[in-house]
């Protein structure tokens, strides 16, 4: 028996793709999956050729576990514990979105989804993926964290991609619901799910940038009534994390220097550039602390 740390069986949801006219880095505030699960098909047992997957507690409830057989053969039971405060109806879930059985990797062969929720106040999300062929196999495991994963067929090749957040920048100089989270776009190869930098990649409107740079440098917070010490809104930092994982990494190294105020007074725009040389320090060493950091990387053309 393969036991997971304290675990919880939610569902999948399946969100609307962001409105293309919101303002840049708004979208990064959505934490999508928190008010729809209830509406989203799962279940609880399923057949899928030779074999039968279910979802029961242990004989003392204290776990609760997605059992496989096959053949009538038991033959393996994943397992977490259960605590002891929600129904195991939604506790665990097989997914039906995806429909269970489906070949989401274009290897013809049937698999399902499993999620798990550890049952903290946000955190944490866990998918594993299990292929039904000739044997059973458990082929990749995703970390949602704090939001869900959907998987569709963004690129129309047959295959789904899982998308969800990456929850680098939560909890970063704000709360958790002002942390921006970044979508992330997840492509099967080479035997797992990968970041796929060509559906990352969307066109950035400089333009646009520039007019909302100015605004947010025209109504800046500051810390003190000297005006001298700057306040770091988690807006600025949205707009620098879409760019970069939308790969236009160079154009938010820019955006910084837009929206960052300025003063004729020396001894002022000495701290600003203080201000904002600190910022940027900071904010790359938490970037560099994703999961992603080497994919972001390639894709911004950064070394």
């Amino acid at each position: 028996m393969r036991k997971f740390l304290l675990a919880v069986f939610l569902i999948i949801v399946i969100v609307s793709p962001v409105n293309a006219q919101r303002r840049p880095g708004e979208a990064l505030f959505d934490h999508p999956g928190f008010k729809e699960s209830d509406s989203v098909p799962a279940t609880n047992k399923v057949t899928i050729g030779d074999y039968l997957c279910e979802v029961k507690e242990s004989a003392g409830k204290k776990d609760i576990c997605v059992i496989f057989y096959k053949s009538g053969k038991r033959i393996r039971s994943d397992c977490g514990e259960s605590n002891g405060l929600l129904s195991t109806e939604s506790m665990m879930a097989i997914l039906m979105s995806p429909p269970a059985g489906t070949d989401l990797n274009g290897d013809d062969i049937p698999e399902i989804i499993v999620r798990y929720f550890s049952g903290g106040a946000h955190c944490c999300m866990e998918y594993r993926i299990y292929s039904l062929g000739k044997r059973l196999e458990l082929i990749d495991t995703l970390q949602g964290l704090y939001s869900y994963f959907k998987f569709r067929d963004v690129d129309g090749d047959g295959r789904y991609e899982a998308i969800g957040r990456d929850w680098t920048f939560g909890y970063w100089n704000t709360s958790f619901a002002g942390s921006p989270a970044p979508e992330i776009i997840l492509q099967w190869g080479d035997g797992r799910y990968r970041f796929a930098n060509d559906l990352m990649k969307k066109p950035a409107d400089e333009k646009k940038l520039q007019k909302l740079a100015k605004e947010y440098r025209e109504k800046a917070l500051f810390t003190d009534e000297s005006r001298q010490s700057l306040h770091w809104e988690a807006e600025w930092w949205a707009v620098m994390l879409e760019l970069i994982y939308t790969g236009n990494g160079d154009l938010a190294w820019k955006f910084c220097d837009w929206f960052w105020p300025v003063s004729n007074q020396k001894s002022v725009a000495k701290t600003y550039l203080a201000d904002k040389k600190k910022f940027l320090a900071e904010f790359k060493k938490q970037l560099e602390k994703s999961p992603y950091w080497a994919d972001l990387k390639k894709m911004n053309g950064w070394r």
